[in-house]
């Protein structure tokens, strides 16, 4: 499968849409097997790179969360490109 728009939506159907202040997102919601929130998000006209963010609300580990959703999603550890784990203190 191919971390594209059209590969996402043929396995999760259509992406929300959603906007804030840098403009308009592709947006794939989940809740994760865990419970944890998740979406894979890209900018839609001025995508700084390549590819999907995976970002994730609530209080969970950055690598086990990723873990989880290469697992849940059927994409593989190859599908990532880049690791950027930021967590706010609680």
């Amino acid at each position: 499968m191919a971390v594209t728009a059209e590969g996402l939506e043929s396995l999760w159907g259509c992406a929300d849409t959603t906007r804030d202040d840098l403009g308009e997102w592709f947006t794939f919601a989940f809740a994760l097997p865990s419970g944890t929130l998740a979406a894979l998000v890209r900018e839609i006209h001025n995508a700084p790179s390549p590819g999907y963010i995976l970002t994730a609300f609530g209080h969970a580990d950055a690598r086990g969360l990723l873990a989880e959703f290469i697992t849940a999603s059927g994409m593989t550890p190859e599908h990532v490109t880049h690791q950027t784990a930021s967590q706010s203190p609680t």
